[in-house]
Formats: C-alpha cells, structure tokens, sequence
C-alpha cells in the first residue's frame, strides 16, 4: 500500500489531522513504522487467534505457509507444535518482528521468513496448510485479490487445508463508526494511540485509521498516521468466492473471544474459516 492509498483510506477527525500537515508528522503505509509496531504488539496479546488456526490444521507436523504473517505469532505457533513453516509478508517491520519472535520462542530452524508481495509469489512448492490471519484476506480487492487466492489454490497440496478469518457483513447491518484511545509507551516516551473503525456493510468495506502522539523527555511531540481499507463479505459470499478458486468451504466457526455488544459495532466477531482443494 503506498501513501496515496493510505491518505484516500483516512475518514472524519484523522483526515482533518493529515490536512493540517502539522510538523513531525509521519504519514506511513500500516504496518510500517512505529504504528506498524505498535499493531503488532497489540494483536500479539491474545493466544487465542494462533492456538484456533494450529487446532484446525492437520495433526501431523507438516509443512505451513502462512500469508501476511505479520510479526509472526500464528507462524511460531505452529513451528512449536512440530511444524515446518515458511511466513512471507510485505514489510520488513514485520518480518524482523517475526523472526525476533521465532528465536525468542526457540523455533527459529523450523521457520523461514520472507520479505516478499504475497501476490504472484512462486515458491515452486505446495504445503500441508496455507494460513492467511489476521483479517488479512480482507485487504485486498480486485485483481490483487484475485492474485492472491491464485497464490492460495498453487501453494496447496492435495487434501491441505486453508485457515482464514473475516468479518462477514450481517443482514441488514448498519453503517457503524467507533474510536478508541489507546495507552503508548515507548522507553521514556509516553503518548497515546487514537483507533478508528468507519463500517459501512452495503458498500462492502470498513475503514480503520490510527493516529499516535508521541512526547519525548524534552517535550518535543511526534506525530505518526495510518489508515487501511478492509473488504467487507458475506459469509455466504465468500464461500461462492472461494468456490471459484476451487476451494470448498468444510468450516465456518464464529470467533468466541470476541465480547458480546448489545448495540452495533464497526468492530464485529470475525468468522473463521477451513477450506480445502
């Protein structure tokens, strides 16, 4: 994702910031930068996530590839339970983060990282499992997409499985929009994360935006902006997908960490999924 596409993606009080064009101010693609390390910090709090995709997979320790690995928590997950993994994702962040993980958890000769576009790749290979976490599916449209589920369908083995998770658009969902703030430390520098979610279920996609201050000793303020596009499905609308790419749909499980809201959320329960050739 370039910076245009990051700007385009920005919506209410995040836009306003990014017009103001205020000094020390950062405009970077997600998961790059210090918000890049910051999201990976805060999706790495939850076990549960990794331990879902490990239980789904095949028993036996076979070979897994996991898509958009981020900084790496589902991919050492299933390196510590026996298997054979090979993480690729676009950002170096990431990846330095992943392979940090891998040799923190003693798994780092049963993992292979590596700093590519997940599109088109060709690793002249098949694996047991494909993963692609972290609603990372959901970033991609179009062709891109399109590429991508290619890149799903060549990698699987015969009888292999795929794991994916999104947040499928319910019926007669509203549009929904949320912030929250968020604590930030970093070494003596103290600041805050603002988080915001736009979902809009009919048009088929949700933004989600970040914007951190950051103080240091002297009181200088640093200034970091993101913002990313996800696609929003149906459930039964990604299964049809799917199908198309010669993937059948075995499971679709409702994630049951996620809390219960009595009101509409731009921050829904995400459906995971198991397919197979």
């Amino acid at each position: 994702m370039d910076i245009s596409e990051v700007s385009d993606s920005l919506f209410g009080a995040f836009a306003g910031i990014h017009a103001l064009a205020l000094p020390r101010t950062v405009v970077s693609p997600p998961f790059d930068g210090l918000l890049g390390v910051f999201y990976t910090k805060l999706v790495s709090m939850s076990p549960q996530d990794p331990a879902w995709f490990v239980a789904h997979a095949d028993s036996a320790p076979g070979d897994v590839l996991d898509l958009c690995c981020g900084g790496g928590r589902t991919a050492v997950a299933f390196a510590a339970a026996g298997h054979r993994v090979t993480g690729v994702d676009l950002s170096p962040v990431q990846i330095s983060a992943a392979e940090k993980r891998a040799a923190e958890h003693g798994v780092a000769d049963s993992t292979t990282w590596l700093t590519a576009d997940v599109v088109g790749l060709r690793l002249g290979r098949t694996f047991d499992t494909v993963v692609i976490g972290g609603l990372s599916l959901t970033l991609f449209d179009g062709p891109r997409r399109t590429a991508l589920l290619e890149v799903v369908r060549r990698h699987l083995a015969p009888g292999g499985r795929v794991l994916l998770d999104h947040t499928p658009a319910q019926e007669d969902e509203p549009a929904t929009e949320q912030n929250i703030t968020l604590p930030l430390a970093l070494g003596a520098r103290r600041g805050f994360v603002l988080l915001g979610a736009r979902r809009q279920p009919t048009h088929g996609v949700q933004l989600t935006n970040m914007y951190a201050e950051i103080i240091d000793a002297d009181g200088r303020t640093e200034r970091h902006l993101t913002g990313f596009r996800f696609r929003v499905d149906s459930s039964d609308g990604l299964v049809r997908e799917l199908a198309g790419h010669g993937l059948v749909v075995r499971e679709r499980h409702r994630d049951l960490q996620a809390p219960e809201s009595a009101a509409p959320t731009p921050f829904p329960a995400r459906e995971l999924v198991v397919a197979s050739a």
